[in-house]
């Protein structure tokens, strides 16, 4: 050994990045990890894909932190194997024992003697590391140094777990934020940009700094260049040296095997902004065991990351180039085989889940789809649905953009549950709209008029009641031709609505009694009570409090029986209503306190703040001014910031 030689201190960094932007909190953390008293060295694995700026990071914090290593930095570039740059564990080994000052003959020819060899003349010594876009942890592993002043800062296309093992910290690196996106775009433009094109250029580099780096010298280097052509052309166009953006995932596309290669195609393909792991496994009818090693692959590979919950995502950048690979390598018979089943899916979770979140309305869809054994109960339906609300409305544009109406009509009927208790109303009325048009090309008239009824209701939320009373027109014609007496109950009960508004107090009791006598008709319970207590509301707008009484009475019996909380407890507004009226306050209190701690237990946001502003209003009538406020802020934080209580 020579570990008693004189040792050079050389440091090998290349030059800075000029710039780096909003990357503070991996600053941040690289400088808690140098600062920790640990006995072996720091060794800190920057992790992402590429284009990233792993080795900007890597190179900006070395730079700032050189004093801290007064016995030298030194550096090795590892690339894929077969390149003309590749370098070997051993060939690093040599170099970084040739610029400490071991003579070459004095070098082992071995790679165990040439790792001992380092480890033995860096010992004790204060010394940073950076071994550059590392493909294998074993090369990694071969070169790091027992110092515990020494600090390694390892850049690798893939997270290098096994790492972990060696008490490596392993810092995944995401796209940048928007606002340093920004700065990062305008540095390397140097020109004036309309925020239009702004917003497509950032959108078409998807947060990754090589490629907003890129993009801005085009633009500065070709002063005539449209922002919307460089938008478009982005991501596939070469500059000087660079190539182009989309090569840079070859290499890690290139070590996938064939399962892994295929989930990160699809991936790409499928719509909504994660996919769950259950989806993909019956998507390509894989084995979990099989798939779960396809999804460790890719999040190995910085082709995908992990949610909660058993979700997984693909960066924006990552999910252009997977699915670029798949227009390219898989028949487009193929795409849309795993993109309909991909909804078909999605359509089954939905009944499934509709059936426990709202099993008071059965669906036209449960007819024709077998239920699946998904949910363990309503709660379990509740928290998937908040989880993957925004793939299912995907899932149903990508199958209105197939033109696959039957899943179109499914899943806007289904969602109809959900949305009562969240009232995402701009996206669900798209979703019901095409449904609607869906549901006509399927020649089903009755399908049709439950989801003109979903519009319809809708609409007259949002206050365009010129467009809920054509939908409820329909509603009623087609309840009417086809003689269905559930349809024609809702669309009575709709005109009633209208009469309410139109303050015609006595024809809106005149159609909540005919809607009564429907429901009963066709045999819906649910349905007579919902009439019953709406015939209360308009009774106590009229003074006659006896009448609205026995009104309600009876419809909360009704209510009560049939086991829906919501409408239960909807029906006790009206009447705690009647009790502050005559003077029983405590007696309105205690009914409303009672029902909104059923309402709770349901996770209802809507429905509670209709209860809450009840409560409040009821209150406030009362002097209580203290609890009627507390009860209202509870309302307006359920019902969002930018949306009023229910009334």
């Amino acid at each position: 050994m020579t570990s008693d030689r004189p040792v050079r201190a050389p440091v090998q960094l290349p030059p800075a990045p000029s710039v780096l932007l909003g990357r503070t909190p991996e600053l941040d953390r690289l400088d808690e990890i140098r600062l920790r008293s640990d006995p072996a060295p720091s060794v800190v694995v920057l992790t992402g894909v590429g284009g990233i700026g792993k080795t900007a990071l890597a190179l900006h914090w070395l730079h700032t932190h050189r004093a801290q290593f007064p016995d030298g930095i030194l550096c090795a570039r590892f690339s894929a194997e077969g390149t003309e740059t590749a370098e070997t564990a051993s060939g690093v080994l040599h170099g970084f024992l040739a610029a400490l000052g071991i003579p070459a003959d004095d070098i082992p020819a071995s790679l165990a003697q040439r790792a001992a060899e380092f480890r033995a003349v860096t010992a004790d010594r204060r010394f940073a590391v950076l071994l550059d876009d590392v493909v294998h942890s074993a090369d990694a592993r071969a070169v790091l140094p027992s110092s515990a002043h020494a600090f390694v800062l390892v850049t690798s296309r893939s997270q290098l777990t096994s790492l972990a093992l060696d008490g490596a910290e392993i810092l995944p690196l995401n796209p940048l934020p928007d606002q340093p996106a920004r700065e990062v775009l305008a540095r390397a433009g140097q020109r004036q940009i309309s925020q239009a094109d702004v917003k497509d250029l950032l959108t078409a580099c998807a947060g990754l700094p090589l490629a907003l780096a890129i993009t801005g010298a085009r633009l500065r280097t070709r002063p005539r260049r449209k922002p919307q052509q460089e938008a478009r052309r982005g991501r596939v166009r070469p500059v000087g040296d660079f190539p182009a953006l989309a090569t840079v995932f070859d290499a890690s596309y290139a070590a996938l095997d064939d399962a892994a290669a295929r989930l990160y195609r699809t991936c790409g393909i499928l719509p909504g902004p994660h996919h769950a792991v259950e989806a993909l496994a019956d998507t390509l009818q894989s084995s979990p065991a099989h798939l779960d090693d396809a999804v460790d692959e890719l999040i190995e590979a910085n082709l995908l990351h992990e949610l909660e919950d058993e979700t997984v995502a693909q960066h924006d950048i990552v999910r252009h180039d997977a699915r670029v690979r798949a227009e390219r390598q898989d028949a487009e018979a193929d795409r849309h085989y795993l993109i309909r089943r991909y909804i078909r899916w999605y359509r089954d979770r939905t009944v499934t889940a509709s059936a426990l979140i709202h099993p008071f309305r059965p669906n036209f869809a449960a007819e024709t789809v077998a239920a699946t054994e998904s949910f363990a109960d309503r709660d379990h339906a509740v928290t998937w649905w908040r989880r993957d609300r925004p793939v299912i409305n995907a899932v149903a544009k990508a199958a209105s953009a197939h033109g696959w109406d039957e899943e179109l009509w499914q899943l806007a009927e289904a969602s109809w549950g959900f949305f009562l208790h969240h009232r995402d109303y701009e996206p669900f009325l798209e979703l019901c709209t095409k449904g609607i048009e869906a549901a006509r090309r399927c020649q089903l008239p009755l399908v049709e008029a439950r989801l003109h009824s979903q519009a319809g209701f809708v609409c007259d939320q949002l206050g365009h009641y010129d467009e809920a009373a054509a939908h409820n027109a329909v509603m009623l014609e087609i309840g009417e031709r086809e003689q269905h007496g559930p349809t024609q109950a809702s669309a009575l009960a709709r005109l009633a609505r209208n009469a309410r508004r139109q303050q015609d107090w006595e024809g809106a009791l005149e159609l909540y009694e005919r809607t009564a006598r429907k429901q009963a008709e066709a045999g819906v319970p649910r349905g007579v009570g919902q009439a019953r207590y709406r015939r209360g509301e308009v009774l106590i707008k009229l003074g006659r409090d006896e009448e609205a009484l026995r009104e309600l009475a009876e419809a909360t019996a009704i209510l009560a029986e049939v086991g829906d909380v919501i409408q239960h407890a909807r029906a006790v507004i009206p009447l705690a209503t009647v009790h502050a009226r005559r003077g029983d306050y405590r007696r309105a209190r205690t009914e409303l306190l009672e029902v909104l701690e059923g309402v709770e237990r349901l996770e209802s946001p809507h429905f509670q703040a209709e209860i809450l502003t009840a409560l409040a209003d009821l209150e406030r009538g009362h002097g209580d001014e203290a609890s009627a406020e507390r009860h209202l802020d509870e309302a307006r934080r359920l019902s969002g910031d930018s949306v009023e209580p229910p009334h």
